[in-house]
Order: C-alpha cells, then structure tokens, then sequence
C-alpha cells in the first residue's frame, strides 16, 4: 500500500476519534441541558402553586381584615367585651397566618436563588407577595394599636361603672339606712305598770271631774317623761306582762281596743299586739292596776 494511503487512514481515524469525542460531548451535554430544564419546569410549577396558595391566603385575609375593621366600631347585639374578644382572635389568628406565608415565601426564594436566576418571573412575583405580606402586616399591627385603645377604653368603662355602682350602693344603703330609722322609729313605743298612787305620785296620771270625790277619773297627763316608762320595739317585741291582781286593770292610755288583746295566763296577764299599724299611732301605753 501506498504511503499516501496510509496517510489518508490516518487522518480518517484521527477525525473519526475527535468526532466521536465530540458527540460524546454533545450527548453529555444534551443529557444535562435536559436534567435541568426538567428540574426548571418542576420548580416552575412547584413555585406557581406555591404562589397561588399564598395569594388565595392573602386574599383570605384581606376578607377577615375588611371584617376585623368593622368589629373595631360599634355592632348591633354585641358587648365591648364580645367585639374585643373577636379582634383578639382574629389578630392571633392573622399573625399565625402571615408568619406561615412568610416562611413559604423565603423558603420559595431559597429555590429560586439556585436556579441562577433562569425564573425571574417567578421572583418578581414573590417580590410583591412579599410587599402584600408586609402591607398585611401594617394594618395587624394598627389592629392591635385599635386593640389596646379599646382595652383602655373598656378599662375606662369598667372604673366608671364600678365608680357609678359604688355610688349607687352607697346611695341605696344611706336610704335604707334612712328607711330602717325611720321604720325603728316608727315601731318605738314606751309602757308603764303601776297602781293608781304609783302612776299619780310619777306624774304620769292624774285624776280629774266628779264632785266631791265621787266620779273622778284617771287621766294621763300631757307633760310626758320617757324616763318613767319602759322603752320597746314593735318590730322585737309584740307582748307585755303586767301582774294579775283581784280587781283587775285599766288601759288608761288611747289605744285602739282592737289592735291588742290581753289573755290571762297563771298569775299574769299577757297583752298581744295585734295590729300594731293601728296599736303604734299612740306610743305610750299606761296601764293602771285596780
């Protein structure tokens, strides 16, 4: 065989080493460029859905925000403490939910930063979640500031009306203290017991018409002295003994018969009070012994 013709083996077989080399390369490389695309795309859908689960969370709280204002003012049916007790909810429930979106989004960032940039779009969304997030966060802490107004205004509320019930109290108790002196007073009544020379000689009674001795009576005088008298109270007691003796006794004073009774009972007798609206409209009870 000829030199040239080995030559010409030669180079054949150099370029066909280079070009299998070559397409060793290039399948190598195909392989890789494949990988990765898969890999992109698996990240792109995994990164859309996370980004729609975040969006619908965001617009979940925009609604429980447009709600949680409204709770701040005045709700037909409901107490200070009841719509206070909502917005604390709420607002627990809101910073649990934004942290939660937050750790998602920088977890979804962590991704994203190694895929060297090739799903930029994909960032720039989460740029402006991350400024929604943010804003969210702004109107839960004003929440909370409306949150601790209302506190002190409930606080507020809470003093004065206990203020105002102290007051109440107290006033309640002056009238009722008022009303049991009056009603003590009321039910205040004073007796004696004595024979007709005991009662003359304490002044408590006097004899008065007739003639000549005969047909006097016993009189109780206008000029009273509580000191000669026995106090007692309607409202604990309600009979009084006086000794039975053989001819009798007298009920000198201007009792209404009807309000009293007076029973004998061994060697006493025992006087009842009966009625005592109409027995403690005369307060002193004289009692003569015959």
């Amino acid at each position: 065989m000829k030199t040239s013709s080995w030559i010409i083996l030669v180079i054949l077989a150099i370029v066909a080493i280079i070009f299998g080399a070559m397409w060793v390369n290039s399948a190598n490389k195909a392989k890789t460029l494949m990988k990765s695309n898969e890999e992109l795309q698996a990240l792109y859908e995994s990164s859309t859905s996370t980004l729609n689960e975040i969006q619908s969370s965001l617009d979940s709280m925009d609604a429980d925000l447009f709600g949680s204002i409204g709770v701040v003012g005045e709700a037909p049916g409901s107490t200070p403490e009841e719509r206070r007790s909502q917005l604390m909810s709420t607002i627990t429930k809101m910073r649990s939910q934004i942290e939660a979106d937050k750790k998602r989004i920088a977890s979804l960032e962590s991704q994203l930063a190694n895929s060297k940039n090739q799903l930029a779009s994909i960032q720039n969304i989460v740029n402006k979640l991350k400024a929604s997030v943010a804003d969210k966060e702004k109107i839960v802490a004003e929440l909370e500031g409306r949150l601790g107004e209302m506190s002190a205004t409930l606080d507020s509320e809470r003093q004065q009306s206990q203020a105002e019930i102290a007051k109440r109290e107290s006033l309640i108790k002056d009238k009722e203290g008022v009303i049991s002196n009056q009603t003590y007073e009321s039910n205040r009544q004073f007796y004696v017991v004595g024979t007709r020379k005991e009662l003359i000689n304490k002044g408590i009674i006097n004899r008065k018409g007739g003639i000549l001795g005969i047909g006097r009576v016993s009189v109780v005088t206008k000029e009273i002295d509580t000191s000669k008298f026995t106090e007692f109270n309607l409202l604990d007691q309600q009979t009084i003994s006086f000794p039975v003796t053989k001819k009798g006794y007298a009920v000198l004073s201007n009792h209404v018969a009807a309000s009293y009774k007076v029973e004998k009972e061994g060697d006493e007798y025992v006087l009842t009070v009966t009625d005592p609206d109409h027995f403690r409209k005369q307060k002193f009870l004289v009692i003569e012994l015959l």
